[in-house]
């Protein structure tokens, strides 16, 4: 087998303090006298081990053998064969010895050989390494919990082990036939949408990366990192249209239903204990509760409706406002919030403006409190809590076009408003902070809520001079106009109309907003766009 004088298998011993209850006893082995401990275990059964030379640890012996051999670069290895039996161990080190002599035949690279090594660590090693370098590189820790969850569901629902059992085939098969929990008990199961099957594959494509080298470096890559495979067996594996599949469509609000789920928020935590639950008078809103506890529960009012006003003026993420604290407040001239750099989605650090009147109610609402503590206890269960905000408000949570209203939404309501105000493009992506004006034209802008009647009208090209004048197409009453005479269009004029909706536009604390409550619009069929 060539120069293998140094391959051989042993067991490596340790030590351990001596059971409690164990005698010492002697043994004449191989002509000398030696120490012994001997004691019963838990399970009633006894047990003998050696003693080191103070006689205060007994020495034990692991149950596996060890491969010592000298790799193709000269250098002395140790490698746990995992084997019990000794004989199977040495077929791991007669491998082992076998690659150690293609290296320095200049068959195999030692590169290559050390890709080899890996293939004898289990795959969650690997990936619980994988997760250590995203947390090394700043990823948000709900990200790497998501993608760690995802991928130790996928590999053991795939029966993978070792990192040479990752296949694109078993992947797309066991994807192919995951499903969602159900709305309800009598609704049936669905495929997981295409936001959470590309989910799964972007997670095994990065994870097959970066196990042949691929490391980022800001905006760019390498290939200088540890290998552990040759190729990456994910590469190019299909994804499916998202959006073609939108399982969960955020529906902005409008400025009434805002004006009303702030109004519900405020009041429901004391109309709630306030309200009679049993008896005759089931229902009413007439409980006796003490000063103490009304205080408290209009202090929470407040709060909601503040955490809800926070997050349509701001554009605020749950997790970001959930960490803001009163030092990243600042009341200035011009009053911002100041996003962390660890707090905030993109890891980058922004600055947030503050509209003036939600200033003052944040100014107010931490008057007097140390600057280390959060502005806002959010809760885990603050959508529940909305939910039930939308019900107290009247508000549908699903619309007629399946598009809901969540947490998440109030950005998206957030990102239209700045629309339907005239923002300029440009100046909204600012303030939604995303990188890709797109994103906030198109996913984050519900055109439905846009007033394109009102922008089509307000066009300047291609005006007749002679006022606007509408061709009948059937007689509008019992007195015929003259042959060739056209009937003036006074819509425009309507002073009742024009009333109508100059009251539709009165906000209660949402100046700048416009109302759609007195427009009706189509369904849109397409996104806005620049």
């Amino acid at each position: 087998m060539g120069d293998d004088t140094m391959a051989t298998l042993f067991k490596k011993q340790t030590t351990r303090p001596m059971p409690k209850g164990a005698k010492v006893i002697m043994r004449t082995v191989k002509g000398k006298q030696k120490q012994f401990a001997q004691w019963t275990d838990r399970k009633g059964k006894r047990r003998t081990a050696e003693l080191t030379d103070k006689g205060d640890r007994i020495k034990t012996e692991a149950a596996t053998w060890t491969a010592k051999y000298r790799d193709g670069e000269g250098k002395v290895c140790e490698v746990t064969t995992g084997c019990r039996d000794k004989q199977a161990a040495q077929s791991v080190l007669d491998d082992l010895v076998r690659r150690s002599e293609l290296v320095k035949a200049k068959v195999m690279t030692p590169h290559q050989d050390r890709i080899a090594d890996h293939q004898r660590t289990p795959l969650s090693n690997h990936l619980a390494a994988y997760l250590e370098h995203l947390k090394s590189r700043g990823v948000h820790p709900d990200r790497i919990k998501t993608m760690g969850t995802r991928m130790q569901q996928a590999a053991d629902a795939c029966r993978w082990r070792w990192l040479s059992d990752l296949n694109v085939d078993s992947l797309e098969r066991w994807l192919g036939t995951l499903t969602e929990e159900p709305a309800g008990d009598e609704m049936p199961a669905k495929l997981v949408s295409a936001s959470v099957y590309n989910g799964f594959v972007e997670s095994w494509v990065a994870f097959g990366f970066w196990c042949i080298g691929k490391r980022m470096a800001g905006k760019r890559f390498h290939f200088n990192g540890e290998k552990r495979l040759l190729n990456n067996p994910f590469e190019g594996m299909r994804r499916r249209d998202a959006k073609q599949d939108r399982r969960r469509i955020a529906r902005a609000m409008t400025e009434d239903e805002l004006t009303r789920l702030l109004d519900a928020a405020r009041r429901r935590p004391l109309n709630d204990a306030m309200t009679i639950r049993t008896g005759p008078r089931k229902g009413e809103i007439a409980a006796n509760v003490s000063d103490e506890r009304k205080a408290k529960l209009q202090r929470l009012g407040r709060e909601r409706a503040l955490i809800y006003k926070t997050f349509v003026l701001t554009g605020l993420r749950a997790d970001e406002l959930r960490t803001l604290t009163i030092a990243d407040l600042s009341f200035g001239d011009v009053p911002f919030i100041k996003l962390r750099h660890s707090n905030e989605k993109s890891r980058k650090g922004s600055t947030v403006a503050l509209r003036s009147d939600l200033a003052a109610d944040l100014r107010e609402w931490i008057q007097g409190r140390d600057r280390s503590e959060n502005v806002f206890n959010v809760p885990a269960g603050i959508l529940r809590i909305m939910n039930r905000d939308l019900t107290a408000a009247g508000i549908d949570k699903t619309d007629a076009d399946g598009c809901v209203i969540h947490i998440h939404a109030l950005r998206h309501s957030f990102g239209t408003h700045l629309s339907r105000a005239g923002v300029a493009p440009r100046v909204a992506q600012a303030a939604m902070r995303h990188s890709d004006i797109a994103l906030t034209m198109n996913t984050y802008t519900d055109a439905r809520l846009l007033d394109t009647a009102e922008a089509v009208e307000a066009l300047p090209i291609a005006r007749d001079a002679d006022p606007r004048t509408v061709a009948p197409m059937v007689a509008p009453n019992l007195v015929q106009p003259k042959q060739n005479e056209s009937i003036p269009d006074h819509s425009a004029d309507d002073s009742d109309e024009g009333t109508n909706r100059e009251k539709a536009r009165k906000t209660l604390g949402f100046t700048g907003f416009s109302d759609v409550g007195a427009t009706r619009f189509e369904r849109a069929t397409s996104t806005s766009r620049t």
